[in-house]
């Protein structure tokens, strides 16, 4: 009996290794969510600048082209 108790207080207060695997488990696949979504962010962001200069370009070409045809 004392030592049923004993098993189930080291149990409740010690992690077991099952568990601790499973929380490394876990930590390693949210830096690997971290790591993508920066990734993904970091892509927006570039893709998006590039979206900008490209239209400011476009305005450049026609406001010259409105310019010119006065």
């Amino acid at each position: 009996m004392l030592k049923k108790l004993s098993e189930k207080w080291t149990n409740l207060w010690m992690p077991s290794a099952e568990v601790v695997e499973e929380e490394e488990l876990t930590k390693k696949k949210a830096q690997l969510e971290i790591k993508r979504d920066r990734k993904y962010e970091s892509r927006w962001v570039w893709y998006h600048t590039l979206l900008a200069a490209e239209l400011a370009m476009a305005n450049l070409l026609l406001i010259w082209i409105a310019i010119n045809t006065l």
